[in-house]
């Protein structure tokens, strides 16, 4: 790989490292369903919920250290404090935490807006990519 190519910035891979954290590091076992530790944070009234906003907070602001705009920044905002409320009410938040991943919800945004952003330079680099590929391919090349 050659200093020049484009990969996603260190702040969107430590968001999405603490998203899969936050929202879908433990399986349960037989069954597809996941959940991580903000599901368990929020069995702690109250503070759980604060603790949970917080480090979805954090995602955020990693979010506008890679660069995404503001609008989007603000639905990630939206989808945490829709979190945070639910997670707010006894036995509903706590089942709601595990089916609503609002950090995983962030992280698709994030992701999609920042291949979009870049979708030139992906394109150009995997067409590199292919094209040595395919010179590195041809019949009489290694005969």
């Amino acid at each position: 790989m050659s200093s020049s190519e484009l990969k996603a910035p260190d702040a969107l891979r430590k968001a999405q490292k603490m998203a899969h954290l936050l929202d879908s590091a433990i399986g349960i076992p037989f069954t597809k369903i996941r959940f991580g530790l903000d599901s368990i944070l929020g069995l702690v009234p109250g503070l759980g919920d604060l603790v949970g906003v917080a480090l979805s907070a954090h995602i955020i602001r990693l979010a506008a250290q890679v660069g995404a705009p503001l609008s989007l920044r603000i639905t990630m905002i939206r989808n945490a404090i829709f979190d945070f409320l639910i997670g707010l009410i006894p036995f509903i938040g706590d089942i709601s935490d595990i089916f609503y991943k609002a950090n995983r919800k962030n992280i698709r945004l994030l992701e999609s807006w920042w291949i979009n952003t870049h979708h030139e330079q992906i394109s150009k680099q995997a067409a590199g990519h292919l094209a040595e590929w395919q010179k590195s391919t041809e019949p009489g090349k290694y005969d």
